[in-house]
């Protein structure tokens, strides 16, 4: 098994993780959870190269000589994991509740 199948494999047992999407920069979907539907990981490609692209440009304004690496986005009940990579996008999607107090 290749190192990329050992990740997968170890990015699906953890518990919260509901879906990854590994895409190319032109939003292409080339691996996605098993149980998501494409339209679904098309969805996440689409929106997080977009977003992606925007962030990035917005770091390099900030400081030149820097490089967003990695994008971590918390919404309501999910909490989206991007991380960019030379030739592909990884998003992983993966339920987010609170700490308890």
């Amino acid at each position: 098994m290749s190192e990329v199948e050992e990740t997968l494999e170890r990015v699906k047992v953890q518990s919260g993780v509901e879906g990854y999407v590994i895409a190319s920069h032109d939003g292409t979907v080339l691996r996605r959870f098993p149980s998501m539907s494409q339209e679904l990981a098309e969805a996440y490609a689409e929106s997080m190269k977009h977003l992606g692209k925007k962030s990035r440009n917005v770091v390099r304004d900030l400081d030149p000589k820097n490089e967003l690496r990695y994008l971590r986005i918390r919404a309501k009940k999910h909490e989206v994991l991007v991380a960019f990579d030379p030739e592909f996008l990884v998003i992983i999607i993966q339920k987010w509740t609170p700490a308890s107090a």
